[in-house]
């Protein structure tokens, strides 16, 4: 049998499925996209016209490939040495400016300093993404709630309630019944991409879809919403530690 016939056989024996994977829906994306993250899952983009299940096809055909690339990260993860987490002089984004992690004393107890931000930690030496996720989940729990009523109200909208997720792949989402859901990560951007998801979420209660009517309400609200999309884009692997 033959390298090639052999891999088919193989494929079709051991296909990637459903569980595998993790399906995001881009509604600019033109193709299908596999990737491996930094987590070493498997990550499949389905552009707007397209279904999971073709997406699926399209891993497959790719399916050795990406079991190899999901390997090698995996191994590098299960390394002691591997560096895991958030350090002093680390830098991340927050309210959509980097900024660097302190770590300072206050009465001889360790303080991680990040902005305007100071916690209290127990060792300095920890992972610091624990602590700072937990203050910046409070935040957004505190902020996210009041501001999206604001801007309900200004584009002629009811939201029924905000819940506040930990959620890798998608920034925000709009329920048929008015609940809206928003990634706490969304501290970490400006103000500006905050408000912008969260105003993408309202446009949802107008329309549900994202055909180019949906998108015309979303310039009509926020006419700068491409720079949004950009930022986001382009800094999601930096904004999911």
């Amino acid at each position: 049998m033959s390298e090639s016939i052999a891999s088919q056989a193989h494929l079709e024996v051991l296909p990637l499925r459903r569980a595998d994977v993790v399906f995001k829906t881009h509604p600019r994306a033109r193709r299908y996209l596999a990737k491996v993250d930094k987590e070493g899952s498997i990550v499949l983009t389905v552009p707007r016209a397209g279904t999971q299940r073709d997406a699926l096809a399209f891993a497959n055909t790719h399916r050795e490939w990406l079991i190899a690339e999901r390997a090698k990260v995996l191994e590098e993860l299960a390394r002691p040495e591997s560096r895991r987490g958030l350090r002093p002089g680390d830098s991340i984004w927050y309210r959509g400016v980097e900024e660097s992690l302190r770590i300072e004393k206050d009465w001889g107890r360790p303080v991680l300093c990040v902005a305007n931000e100071r916690i209290f930690i127990a060792d300095e030496g920890m992972d610091l993404s624990r602590p700072l996720k937990e203050r910046f989940r409070m935040i957004a729990k505190a902020e996210f709630p009041e501001v999206t009523h604001e801007l309900a109200a200004r584009f002629g909208e009811k939201v029924k309630k905000v819940v506040v997720r930990d959620q890798k792949t998608r920034w925000g989402s709009c329920s048929k019944s008015g609940t809206i859901s928003l990634n706490w990560r969304l501290v970490l951007a400006s103000r500006e991409t905050r408000d912008y998801v969260i105003i993408h979420e309202l446009m949802h209660m107008k329309r549900f879809d994202h055909s180019p009517k949906f998108w015309a309400l979303v310039e009509s609200a926020c006419p700068d919403y491409r720079l949004h999309e950009a930022w986001l884009r382009e800094r999601q692997d930096a904004l999911n530690w």
